[in-house]
């Protein structure tokens, strides 16, 4: 059987730039106007592409929603892998994840935009996402820290999950606080000082 030749659509001089002007445009009209709210021709006039263009790339609109989402959700875990890596203590770990979050927040506001509208969102209409595997691959590690902090003492008679989600929620909140009020900012400062308080509940 002959082999199958997939033609490159004449616009396409650079396929890494052809692609990242794909994945800017829809990672700017999914954050403003959601996925329902957003048109395959809306993407690709923001991009400067024609259609062929985007289905060289993509098989359709969810599939690049759906590359959006998942490659963030990786490089959030495996910078908060590298951020930690060597990093001992309680506090600093803690310290550690909560700035390297704040600090993707600061830099990537559309993407967390994005990211929390698709997981409060119905799941009923939506594209076909693992979010309970996206959720597991950070909380886990922040349980991780937990069960280290009861295993040392720091924690001793707590929940591991429970510690977690508290910390997840509190460090979240701000995140939506920042969402919806651009002008905040997630300091290390800020970062930090929420370690402390959670910690002073979390021990006493």
């Amino acid at each position: 059987m002959p082999t199958r030749v997939v033609k490159v659509p004449d616009e396409v001089s650079s396929a890494n730039e052809a692609e990242r002007r794909l994945l800017s445009s829809a990672l700017g009209l999914f954050s403003e106007k959601g996925y329902e709210g957003t048109s395959i021709r809306e993407i690709i006039e923001r991009a400067g592409v024609t259609r062929p263009v985007l289905y060289y790339y993509f098989e359709n609109k969810e599939h690049l929603f759906r590359r959006l989402v998942e490659s963030w959700f990786a490089e959030l875990v495996e910078d908060m892998d590298r951020a930690l890596d060597g990093v001992t203590g309680l506090r600093e770990q803690l310290k550690t994840l909560i700035v390297n979050v704040f600090e993707h927040a600061e830099r990537s506001p559309h993407v967390v935009r994005l990211i929390f509208h698709t997981f409060f969102a119905p799941r009923h209409g939506a594209p076909k996402l693992d979010r309970d595997g996206l959720w597991e691959s950070r909380y886990t590690r922040i349980a991780r820290i937990m069960q280290a902090g009861i295993d040392s003492g720091d924690f001793a008679g707590r929940d591991r999950d429970t510690l977690a989600m508290a910390f997840c929620g509190m460090m979240d909140m701000h995140i939506m606080v920042k969402i919806n009020r651009p002008h905040t900012t997630l300091s290390n400062e800020l970062g930090e000082a929420l370690v402390d308080l959670f910690l002073e509940g979390a021990r006493s």
